[in-house]
Order: structure tokens, then sequence, then C-alpha cells
């Protein structure tokens, strides 16, 4: 096996786990706050932010490698720009400038939690995109 296509499934991998233990801890600081989604954006979260990466990673250990590295760059690209849009950007309860009340502690867990969420989907998203690169210039 090609060492670099093992280093890239490895890596993948632990940005996938590490996503989801983030996406946990981040849902973990909603059920503090009482900060609820609708019903389309909890479909969101639980097919694109939760499944989608970990049917991705399956799909990275088999013969469909490639399409185990898109998914995981689609799923990852789209729980970036939804976290971004929803915790940054739309005013509502789930944006870290109008969390509902709680303790000071919950906000900072809020907050921490969707920043980091932010950053681990961002940069497993660019992971996956510079693997797919690698992948066409080594065809």
């Amino acid at each position: 096996m090609n060492p670099g296509v093992s280093t890239a499934k490895i890596a993948l991998t632990a940005l996938g786990a590490i996503h989801l233990a983030v996406a946990i801890w981040h849902g973990q600081a909603h059920t503090e706050l009482g900060v609820a989604l609708s019903p389309a954006q909890n479909l969101f979260v639980y097919v694109v932010v939760v499944l989608a990466p970990l049917v991705a990673i399956g799909l990275l250990w088999t013969r469909y490698t490639q399409v185990g590295v898109w998914l995981f760059l689609i799923a990852l690209s789209g729980s970036f720009l939804f976290g971004v849009y929803y915790h940054f950007v739309f005013v509502s309860p789930d944006n870290i400038h109008h969390l509902p009340p709680g303790s000071e502690a919950a906000h900072a867990r809020f907050v921490q939690s969707a920043a980091i969420l932010a950053v681990v989907e961002l940069v497993s998203a660019l992971a996956a995109a510079f693997v797919i690169r690698a992948q066409h210039r080594s065809a």
C-alpha cells in the first residue's frame, strides 16, 4: 500500500474523530443553555455534521476511498458553512452574541466549542481538498 495513501486515510480519520468529539461537546453546550434547533436544522446536523463524516471515514478504508474523501470534503465544508452562519452571522439564540440566559461558564463552553468546531471543520475540509489534489496529481 502507498504510504501517502495510508497517511491520508489516518489523518482524515483522526480529523473525523476530533470533529465528532467537538460536535458532541458543542451539542452538550446547546443542551445546557437550552438552545434548540428547528427540525430542518436538526436533520442537517444529524445527517451532514454527524452521519456523513462517519460514512466518509468508513468509505476511506474500502475500495471506495475516493468517494469517501469527496464525501468528507462535502460534509465538512457544509458543516463549516452551516456552523459559521448560525453561530456567527444569523441573529438567533444559536449565535454566540445572542445566547439565552445562563451561567458565564455555560456561555464560555458554547462559544469555545462553536469556535473550535469551526476551526476543526475548516481544517478537515482543507485536508480533504489537499488529499483530492494529491490524488489527481499522482493519477
